[in-house]
């Protein structure tokens, strides 16, 4: 098949995360960048082997690009998408899929009525941890995921004035942890049926709460506890990128009683004095090409999430933050 053309509207941080998977795509290339930073554009259009697009719209617009990665901040995502959408352009985005549950619907409109692909990258795609896991509890050797517990501690992002702002961006659980929701769900591999969400406000004087958790409460007895705090006073390394101090707490348990670990290149599950151990397996293509052949064929890469599946981390974040430290039922029913 002729490789994806991409035109990259964003070259900031995760265009920077993103560079060495685009350039191991071999059905993926991009062809045009534009970013309001000028010299940024250009030092990327360079990198990449492709033109300096004069706006957003002109990228969008141009013949020579058939998909759009969308890399800007969410609060700018919705009528870049809306654009995109007009012109027939396939669209790979990141998370947060957008500030609120009324746009990530509007998006999603737009996508179903053009009739284009829109995946959103999420820590998972790609991730050999989190496919190696899925294909564990598919397989049932230690039974399915009952419990999963990840905690993360890291500095707050200082250096831009949308990050931790709640109607922008929501706070530090919708901007980072959204990833491990996500995660949790997909390793699950069974319906959300309620949630309950806690925010604190502990030690920083930013806009949104410095610390927020969610228990999620799973089809048959499952459980996700999820906790992010931005209240220590920790390092930035430095301000043009996400660099910044974390500490990450991550296990789980299956309802066979197995605790499952990293350990290096492996997954480790131990009980009762038995261990064992399972190779972590890198997913074969990147994220790029899974993507083009999605658009060639329709066949949908299982780590890459949708933008229903996104829309509904939203929806799922917010129905929290609307009724802190209360039960929220949700329904197999339920719309994004």
């Amino acid at each position: 098949m002729s490789r994806l053309r991409f035109g990259v509207l964003g070259c900031g941080d995760f265009l920077r995360w993103n560079e060495p998977v685009i350039a191991a795509s071999d059905d993926a290339v991009v062809t045009a960048v534009f970013d309001p930073d000028a010299a940024r554009a250009g030092a990327w259009a360079t990198k990449l082997g492709a033109r300096v697009a004069d706006s957003a719209a002109a990228l969008i617009a141009a013949a020579d690009v058939d998909a759009i990665a969308l890399f800007v901040p969410p609060w700018a995502r919705r009528d870049l998408l809306l654009a995109a959408c007009a012109a027939g352009k396939h669209i790979l985005t990141t998370k947060p899929l957008a500030p609120d549950v009324a746009a990530c619907a509007e998006m999603g409109d737009a996508v179903r009525r053009a009739g284009v692909r829109c995946g959103v990258i999420y820590n998972r795609t790609g991730s050999a941890l989190i496919e190696t896991l899925r294909d564990v509890f598919d397989g049932g050797a230690i039974g399915r995921l009952a419990l999963y517990k990840h905690d993360w501690i890291h500095a707050y992002p200082r250096w831009n004035r949308w990050a931790t702002d709640p109607v922008r961006n929501g706070g530090p659980f919708q901007d980072a942890m959204i990833h491990n929701l996500n995660a949790a769900r997909y390793l699950m591999g069974r319906e959300l049926t309620a949630a309950t969400f806690f925010a604190d406000r502990h030690s920083q004087d930013i806009p949104c709460a410095d610390t927020e958790s969610l228990k999620a409460d799973f089809a048959g007895g499952g459980s996700a506890h999820l906790f992010i705090t931005w209240a220590a006073d920790l390092a930035t390394y430095g301000t043009a990128g996400n660099d910044r101090e974390h500490h990450d707490i991550f296990w789980l348990v299956t309802d066979q009683a197995w605790r499952v670990t990293v350990d290096g290149a492996d997954l480790v599950a131990s009980r009762r004095g038995e261990t064992r151990r399972f190779p972590l397996v890198t997913p074969a293509t990147t994220v790029y090409d899974g993507f083009a052949r999605a658009v060639a064929d329709g066949a949908w890469p299982r780590d890459l999430p949708d933008l229903a599946e996104a829309a509904r981390d939203i929806a799922i974040i917010r129905g929290g933050m609307a009724a802190p430290n209360a039960l929220v039922a949700y329904s197999r029913t339920a719309s994004a």
